[in-house]
């Protein structure tokens, strides 16, 4: 413990040296939660990955051809290693069709994690170090994937890393995201399909914590009277009435779904 403490301690020195993290005094720290606001908006746009839909796919509204969607972010320290950056993305969807089984609704909120490792080859310090991808969580379909990125320096869209490597899968019309095309295509009872047919762009939107809300109101992104932090569930703007999405905030505050 004592040596663990000790190594620790010795990384979050060097990564204060290097302006990653900051103590109270130094840089700009919004959300005060250790970490520099320009580290965490820069780490969170540039390991962000293809997003890669299904040819059935025509529900990524507001993502279109000609048009950026919406991710809002939560980047902090990890909290089972404070020397690791963890980054909690929703991706933003005006409705959930339901392409199986009926079960579609307004509204759609769906998350996947990544785990930065300290890495001074990178361009920030850090690099790509596991991915955790969620579908149709908290229902009897909920299926997790876990991959471990070889702490890159490539991976994520802006990152320069290849659409085949640095991506997830959005189920046809449903959005549970999956890290691989074979474990889509066995999800919900091999209800689900993914394919590589195409890509959307999102811009991602750092929120900042609950406590020092960087963003909540997401007019400005997309989706008037929706809320990053405040307890109303999401609708894609289009009314509660037939709304099934949850909250953005469950989502972001869940540190179950970070990888180690």
């Amino acid at each position: 413990m004592v040596r663990n403490l000790r190594a620790a301690g010795v990384v979050l020195a060097a990564l204060l040296l290097t302006g990653l993290f900051t103590t109270p005094a130094m840089a700009d720290d919004g959300d005060g939660d250790g970490l520099d606001d320009a580290i965490e908006d820069a780490v969170a746009a540039y390991f962000f990955p293809y997003v890669w839909f299904d040819s059935g796919e025509d529900c990524t509204d507001p993502a279109t051809g000609s048009n950026a969607g919406t991710a809002v972010a939560r980047v902090r320290p990890h909290p089972a290693d404070a020397s690791r950056i963890a980054v909690s993305y929703a991706i933003l969807y005006r409705r959930d069709c339901g392409d199986w089984w009926g079960g579609g609704h307004n509204g759609d909120v769906e998350p996947f994690t990544l785990t930065l490792a300290p890495n001074p080859a990178c361009q920030h310090g850090f690099g790509a170090y596991a991915l955790r991808t969620v579908a149709h969580e908290g229902t009897a379909f909920e299926h997790v994937d876990q991959s471990m990125l070889g702490n890159a320096c490539d991976w994520g869209k802006l990152a320069g890393g290849s659409p085949q490597v640095a991506r997830i899968y959005s189920a046809e019309n449903k959005h549970g995201n999956y890290a691989s095309l074979g474990t889509c295509e066995d999800g919900a009872l091999g209800n689900d399909h993914c394919s590589e047919s195409f890509t959307a762009d999102f811009t991602v939107v750092n929120a900042g914590e609950d406590n020092a809300r960087r963003v909540d109101e997401l007019s400005a992104y997309q989706f008037p009277g929706e809320f990053a932090w405040t307890a109303q569930p999401f609708s894609g703007s289009l009314g509660a009435s037939g709304g099934n999405a949850g909250l953005v905030r469950d989502k972001l505050l869940n540190d179950g779904l970070l990888p180690d």
